[in-house]
C-alpha cells in the first residue's frame, strides 16, 4: 500500500501518519477499540457431519446484504470484527470510525463465503472492506481515509445519524 503524495497542512500530518500506520495494519492504540456498538454477523452454519450447507442463491445473498445495509446507518463489510480486524485495510476503517466516535456495525466476511463474494457482486467493487453510510456505498479503505482526512466522512455520518 503506497499512500498518495500530497502536501498536508499543519495538524493533518499526525493524522496522515496515523492513517499510514493503520493502513499498514499497525494500530497505535493498545487493545481492541470499541465505540459502544454491536457486531453484526452470523456464525457459519454447518451440518451435523461438519460440512457447510450448500451456498445460498445470489438473490438470497443480496437480500441479506440489503437488510444489513438498510438496518444500519453505517455498515462495514470487513475481514474480521471491529474487536479483531483481520487485515490492515479493515483495521484502518475500524480506527477511522472509532476515532469519530460514531455507532457502526460490522460483518465479518471471513465467516461467510456467500457474503464475502456476494458483497463484491452487490456493490460491483472488488475489494474488502466495503463501507455503506445511510444505504449508500461509499468505498473501501483508501476512500474512507481520504474522506476522513477532508472532514467529508464526519459530515456524511452526522447527517445520516440525524435522520
Amino acid at each position: 500500500h503506497h499512500p498518495r503524495r500530497r502536501v498536508l497542512e499543519p495538524g493533518r500530518m499526525q493524522l496522515a501518519v496515523l492513517s499510514a500506520l493503520v493502513c499498514a495494519g499497525h494500530s497505535p492504540m493498545p487493545g481492541p477499540q470499541v465505540c459502544g456498538s454491536r457486531i453484526v454477523g452470523r456464525p457459519a452454519v454447518r451440518m451435523s457431519d461438519g460440512e457447510p450447507f450448500a451456498q445460498m442463491d445470489s438473490a438470497a445473498v443480496s437480500q441479506r446484504i440489503q437488510q444489513m445495509i438498510d438496518g444500519n446507518k453505517v455498515m462495514v463489510f470487513m475481514k474480521g470484527s471491529k474487536l479483531m480486524p483481520q487485515c490492515g485495510f479493515s483495521n484502518a476503517v475500524v480506527q477511522v470510525f472509532n476515532s469519530i466516535n460514531v455507532p457502526y456495525e460490522t460483518f465479518d466476511v471471513l465467516a461467510d463465503q456467500d457474503i464475502r463474494q456476494g458483497i463484491k457482486d452487490f456493490s460491483n467493487w472488488p475489494t474488502i472492506p466495503q463501507v455503506y453510510v445511510d444505504g449508500e456505498f461509499i468505498g473501501g479503505c483508501d476512500i474512507v481515509v481520504e474522506m476522513y482526512q477532508s472532514g467529508e466522512l464526519q459530515e456524511m455520518v452526522e447527517r445520516a445519524a440525524a435522520e
